[in-house]
């Protein structure tokens, strides 16, 4: 039977992708993707490294994280490079093109939603700091204020004149001023050369504590991938960027941040030489990923018109701000990192259909929630709506080991949802090749 797929373009461009230039190469990308990766954010996944594991075990599995979670993120680039396509019509195009504005209205509240944690935690972490001053709410709103301008700047001029001219190159001498100063202030702990404690989290688990960091934007990175000037660039730029900054920024955690507390980013800066300074500087960068995820929720907006672009961007920011400011932002992490592990396998069957072609839509479907749930069953997160509903899948009606991760388990979450999931697709392809030889 025959498959309504997505056209291969998508809505950006007044929705004429194939006549809009192609306008990032691998460096401009590798310099938007080392960006957006130099987030405070980024240092507490290396923290909790440690003291579980030791120091060998923890660096290489904060570089083994790092490199797998961007090569995924590198191979959505690349597939979207190829057809020209958004994130919405890379999903719609496994989905099922009715399954579109559904599709797009959850990018969109995705997106919203962590445009708003970004500006809670930046806001949250720059009040915690006597030296600048300020309350939360007025960072909140200068956050959110700033990540607008930047979306609403044209993309090439964004990522080309602001992250490759400024923001990525603050961001590197920032991330090399605080190795150098934490060598000199910390050096290499006595700590690290104990063996490690055991416990949360197992090497496994560590491995999908950091390779979440690059897999956060596995639904943003299509919305710039699309403009790149050749599926080549789009892997080689988001994979360099995205990997080194997120091993870097890791590793950083795992040496010297746990010294103060995993969660106490601003007390590790602060406690460095470089002073609130770099912390301002640090908590005003935290507004290109406001401004990257409203960039994304424009894209949504625009799978209902072209004239949706701007509006979508908007209120996006403005929904962002007003519940950064009048509720405790930070609450939805749990569920935010849950969604991307949700959406993981998805993405996955975005690129099993690039590199097998099309099957029925109900191969997607299938991958996707037998992807999810694998995740789900080996790592399922903190969540508690999500965890219990595992729990009850495969503890109670199944009678599973739950959960199957830790020592049970030494394979990462995130290696077995792809697989699952590019696994079950294949298999639909198959089947509908088995289907066509059949009818004659």
């Amino acid at each position: 039977m025959a498959t309504r797929t997505a056209p291969a373009i998508s809505f950006a461009h007044g929705g004429d992708a194939l006549a809009a230039p192609r306008t990032y190469g691998a460096v401009t990308l590798a310099m938007l993707w080392g960006g957006l990766m130099m987030s405070m954010l980024a240092f507490v996944p290396g923290a909790y490294l440690v003291p579980a594991l030791t120091l060998r075990d923890a660096v290489l599995v904060a570089a083994g994280g790092s490199v797998a979670g961007a090569g995924f993120l590198a191979t959505v680039a690349a597939v979207a490079a190829r057809r020209r396509q958004n994130t919405v019509g890379l999903i719609s195009s496994v989905l099922g093109v009715p399954a579109g504005p559904f599709i797009a209205l959850a990018l969109f509240a995705r997106h919203a939603c962590w445009a708003m944690f970004m500006v809670a935690f930046a806001s949250e972490v720059a009040a915690q700091v006597p030296a600048l001053g300020g309350e939360r709410w007025a960072w909140a709103l200068a956050l959110a204020a700033g990540g607008l301008a930047l979306a609403l700047l044209p993309p090439a001029v964004f990522v080309g004149r602001w992250m490759g001219w400024f923001a990525f190159w603050v961001g590197l001498l920032m991330i090399a001023l605080i190795t150098m100063t934490g060598i000199s202030e910390y050096g290499v702990t006595v700590v690290h050369d104990a063996d490690g404690l055991g416990g949360w989290p197992s090497r496994a688990q560590g491995f999908d504590l950091i390779a979440a960091l690059p897999l956060l934007w596995v639904v943003v990175v299509a919305d710039y991938a699309m403009d790149a000037r050749s599926p080549r660039d789009a892997a080689l730029g988001t994979g360099i960027g995205a990997g080194a900054m997120t091993a870097w920024y890791a590793v950083v955690g795992v040496l010297w941040v746990f010294t103060v507390s995993t969660r106490d980013v601003a007390g590790f800066i602060t406690a460095l030489p470089l002073g609130a300074t770099a912390l301002l500087i640090v908590v005003a960068l935290e507004a290109d990923a406001v401004a990257a995820n409203l960039h994304a929720a424009s894209q949504a907006g625009g799978r209902f018109g072209y004239r949706w672009f701007r509006p979508a961007l908007v209120i996006a920011a403005i929904g962002a701000g007003a519940v950064a400011v009048g509720t405790d932002g930070l609450a939805v992490e749990d569920a935010l990192i849950t969604l991307a592990a949700i959406t993981l396998p998805l993405m996955a069957v975005v690129v099993a259909r690039a590199a097998l072609g099309p099957a029925h839509v109900v191969a997607g479907w299938t991958g996707w929630l037998a992807g999810a749930l694998a995740y789900g069953w080996i790592n399922p997160g903190d969540y508690e709506p999500w965890r219990d509903a595992m729990d009850a899948i495969f503890g109670t009606v199944l009678r599973a080991p739950f959960p199957l991760g830790g020592e049970t388990t030494p394979i990462p979450a995130t290696i077995v949802s792809i697989a699952v999931a590019g696994a079950i697709y294949a298999a639909g392809v198959a089947f509908s090749r088995w289907r066509r030889v059949s009818d004659g």
